[in-house]
């Protein structure tokens, strides 16, 4: 047996040696931090700011470039180590020091149908916050269409597609139907659980072709503006993709287009922005009916910007073609020749251009102009080409002459060519007409001679094309193709 004293003795003992190894574990363990410390005779560095980067594109400046981002081109020549003497080339990549903190190659982007904070974010992987820093905003209302929107690059390991969560569906069989796993797609999508899917919104889903964001509804599909961002006197197409029947309605400054089956489950309605329109922001309107009665209206705002037209010097012309009855009565009969919606689409890629120079230019399309001396602001509907290096006059693309109409007194001679889904090209004060009413024009076809017939204050060809009644830029269609 071991008495009480002894017991304490023993106790003490312990405690002794237990307090020696621990003072010597701590030296041992100061010494190795030396040793560590004396490693190396710098001090730690904090980590380096980061800085996102623009890539220079012809026409930039740093002064355009500061004003962009919101900051100084003192900061900028800073951040990026440039002096007074330094040359700035396309290709350039520039550290935009007003967004410190974030990182990768900023890109921009026109809001599309249906997008929003969350469908950016989904898509591109960037969080909620950095996008609104980054594109300074303070709303949701501020996501109208057309908008510019900026992003940073993020790498994705394979292209998504935007699917649409449908009525009485779980996100669980979303991802069995995407072939995914629910909690990767849960993950891709930003959600912390499955219970966060709400219905009738779109989530991103593997897919073999990258897509941006696009409108989706249940039973209907896929919704998208084309031409963005919108402006002053251009032209804009809304194309519609259904598995099904749907009945498709849209209005915006007023006006409601028509839209055509195409087939394939597709239907598209192009549209044309009067040129005198005021810019700003209006709201655009649509509306969707299935066979079986269910409806659905979808509102966004949309941005419509200036054209920029020019003012063209007072022009002096026959009195005669500015008398109200003469206007009135030639403006009726083309109301007639060009409402018609021929649900054919004839064209295909890029129109021609209808005068043997497309560089030779008299007036551009929206100029404001007056006659006369009259204070009557006119403006520009087409596109005034000259003869530089010939009068010859050609169809720009497939389509049927619906008008051959000699001695107008505005538009003198003139062509009208349907090329189908509203869309159609006038050709006026025409020395010679060479086509007649009812015949197919295959593109770059005679059609005419250019002249000075009419409204005209010198030989040239005016060229105008107009949508569902309303005259657009020519110049859009000759620089892209539309579907």
């Amino acid at each position: 047996m071991v008495n009480l004293f002894s017991m304490k003795d023993y106790t003490k003992s312990v405690k002794g040696r237990a307090q020696k190894a621990f003072t010597l574990l701590s030296i041992l363990l100061l010494f190795a931090g030396l040793l560590l410390g004396g490693a190396s005779s710098k001090p730690v560095q904090a980590q380096a700011t980061t800085y996102p980067e623009y890539v220079v594109k012809p026409g930039d400046s740093l002064l355009w470039i500061a004003a962009k981002f919101n900051t100084t081109l003192e900061a900028i020549m800073s951040v990026n180590q440039l002096g007074p003497e330094s040359t700035l080339h396309p290709g350039d990549k520039i550290k935009i020091p007003s967004l410190a903190g974030m990182q990768g190659i900023l890109s921009s982007e026109y809001v599309g149908l249906g997008t929003s904070l969350v469908s950016l974010s989904r898509r591109s992987q960037a969080q909620l916050s950095q996008l609104i820093r980054l594109n300074r905003i303070t709303s949701p209302s501020e996501l109208f269409i057309g908008r510019e929107i900026l992003m940073t690059d993020v790498d994705q390991e394979s292209p998504t597609a935007p699917n649409t969560l449908l009525e009485g569906q779980s996100f669980l069989e979303l991802a069995i139907k995407s072939n995914v796993n629910p909690w990767a797609l849960g993950r891709r999508n930003l959600l912390q659980n499955a219970n966060q899917a709400i219905p009738q919104d779109s989530f991103y889903v593997p897919s073999s072709v990258a897509q941006l964001d696009a409108l989706a509804i249940p039973g209907v599909g896929s919704i998208s503006i084309g031409n963005l961002p919108l402006r002053q006197g251009d032209t804009y197409y809304l194309s519609v993709e259904s598995p099904g029947k749907v009945q498709v309605k849209s209005e915006l400054l007023d006006f409601s287009p028509q839209f055509t089956d195409i087939g394939d489950g597709k239907q598209i309605a192009y549209v044309g922005i009067h040129a005198l329109t005021e810019p700003g922001v209006y709201p655009l309107s649509m509306s969707f009916t299935r066979d079986d009665g269910f409806e659905y209206r979808f509102d966004q705002l949309v941005v419509i910007k200036s054209g920029n037209y020019a003012t063209d010097p007072p022009l002096r012309v026959d009195p005669a073609t500015l008398d109200g009855d003469n206007i009135r009565a030639e403006d009726a009969i083309f109301r007639d020749l060009l409402a018609p919606v021929t649900p054919v689409q004839h064209w295909d890629g890029l129109f021609y251009s209808p005068a043997q120079d497309a560089d030779c230019v008299i007036s551009t399309f929206g100029s404001r102009r007056t006659y006369n001396d009259d204070p009557k602001i006119f403006y520009h509907t087409g596109l005034d080409l000259g003869y530089c290096k010939g009068t010859d006059v050609y169809a720009p693309a497939v389509g049927k002459v619906v008008g051959a109409l000699p001695g107008l007194i505005v538009r003198g001679n003139t062509i009208i060519i349907d090329h189908g889904l509203g869309v159609y090209t006038i050709y006026m004060h025409l020395e010679e007409i060479l086509v007649e009413e009812g015949a197919v024009v295959e593109r770059g076809q005679l059609i005419g001679v250019i002249g000075t017939t009419g409204r005209s204050t010198g030989p040239h060809l005016h060229f105008e094309v107009d949508i569902q009644g309303t005259p657009v830029n020519p110049a859009t269609w000759l620089r892209r193709a539309f579907p």
